[in-house]
């Protein structure tokens, strides 16, 4: 379980602060919101974000509601060794649970990964609906309400249309990211990126998005990430 706490942490303060954060400040952040138990030292903060260790109960609880974690990922309970399957393989029946497993942690590595990584990511079919979007894009939605059913939705939102149909702030980065989805999907091979401003209760926040195709075998899909540029845009402005 650690190790998967420690992907989503790291994912959750990225999304958070737009990079990790001192031990310093991550203990300063915590224990402003952590009514329930002991205030955490720097050391203990440096452990979490290390991934050396990971919070009891009552304090993981606050990071999931603080960071908008994944729970779900973060208490699944796998099987971690083959020996605990508890079975040999002298028959097909057993080869095909062995199998299984292995098929499962494949796919559960590489949902981690696509989960995980800092870039927000959505996967889109040719017609521009999301198929599958990682927890950063989630965590997104959820931390930014007006961008919710904007430029950020989940699983089964039209993207494409949303961005073409957007009005107000950030409407010609939306459309410019519409056209550039179309491109790509006609083309299958070009890429497109540009910044833009997200501002949102108070705090100034810069994302830089791309676009790119994949191809496999006959079927083409479209990834988008938003990967935010903050403190690098900061940086170049003073």
């Amino acid at each position: 379980m650690i190790e998967r706490f420690h992907l989503a942490f790291r994912a959750g303060l990225i999304n958070r602060f737009g990079k990790i954060p001192t031990a310093s400040k991550l203990a300063i952040e915590f224990n402003l919101r952590n009514f329930q138990t002991k205030p955490i030292s720097r050391e203990s903060a440096r452990k979490w974000i290390n991934g050396q260790s990971m919070p009891k109960t009552a304090r993981l609880k606050t990071l999931i509601s603080w960071l908008n974690l994944d729970a779900s990922f973060i208490y699944l309970t796998t099987v971690t060794e083959k020996a605990s399957i508890h079975v040999g393989i002298d028959s097909e029946q057993d080869r095909a649970k062995v199998e299984a497993y292995e098929r499962r942690k494949i796919e559960g590595l590489a949902q981690a990964a696509l989960n995980f990584v800092s870039p927000l990511t959505a996967v889109l079919n040719t017609d521009g609906f999301i198929i599958l979007v990682n927890s950063a894009w989630r965590s997104a939605a959820m931390l930014y309400p007006k961008l919710k059913g904007g430029s950020l939705g989940c699983e089964g939102v039209n993207y494409l249309a949303v961005c073409e149909k957007a009005m107000g702030p950030g409407s010609i980065e939306a459309n410019k990211v519409a056209r550039s989805i179309r491109e790509v999907i006609a083309e299958q091979s070009k890429t497109f990126t540009s910044k833009y401003p997200c501002h949102s209760n108070g705090d100034k926040r810069w994302f830089e998005v791309k676009v790119s195709a994949y191809k496999h075998l006959d079927d083409v899909c479209c990834v988008v990430t938003h990967m935010p540029i903050t403190e690098a845009t900061f940086k170049k402005k003073n």
